[in-house]
């Protein structure tokens, strides 16, 4: 599938496992929307820890953001607003785009803030790692149950935008 990226260019914010899986995918051909799905899912029970981007503990941005690391050889750390306005910024179109779900509430100036996010493992699924779950723990959920969980939020989904964590 053409060149690889560096694999030791991911460094602090992401687990090295991570970016050998990430390598092995690359190298097997498999699409980048299913490496990063992928990537998501081994957060899955990963306990919830506030900054945190390890499967040893992850917050909700530090999850999505280790995923994208992995998948890109790249060592970024960002916030659940941060990535909504300029990671994932392009419109969803199905689920066979590599994308993310914000969970969107408004300001004390009337702006929508992204003060959540959860990254897509497939379908209406998505890795919510958050203090709120039951087990404090990393969890794959559908939107359905996320819209239920959620209902302050306005939930959003949004795809990645080409070239924005490379």
């Amino acid at each position: 599938p053409g060149s690889l990226p560096d694999k030791e260019m991911c460094m602090t914010h992401v687990d090295h496992s991570l970016c050998e899986y990430a390598a092995l995918l690359h190298a097997q051909g498999t699409p980048k929307r299913e490496i990063f799905a992928a990537l998501l899912e081994e957060f899955n029970g990963t306990p919830y820890v506030w900054s945190g981007t390890s499967i040893d503990g992850a917050d909700c941005s530090g999850t999505v953001c280790a995923a994208l690391n992995a998948l890109f050889f790249t060592d970024k750390r960002n916030t659940a607003h941060g990535l909504y306005k300029t990671v994932f910024t392009q419109p969803f179109l199905h689920d066979r785009s590599l994308h993310a779900l914000f969970f969107l509430k408004e300001d004390e100036h009337g702006l929508l803030h992204a003060a959540h996010v959860a990254g897509a493992v497939g379908g209406d699924m998505y890795l919510n790692e958050s203090r709120i779950e039951a087990h404090k723990c990393g969890t794959v959920r559908s939107l359905e149950e996320l819209r239920r969980m959620y209902p302050q939020y306005l939930l959003v989904r949004r795809a990645y935008r080409s070239g924005a964590w490379a």
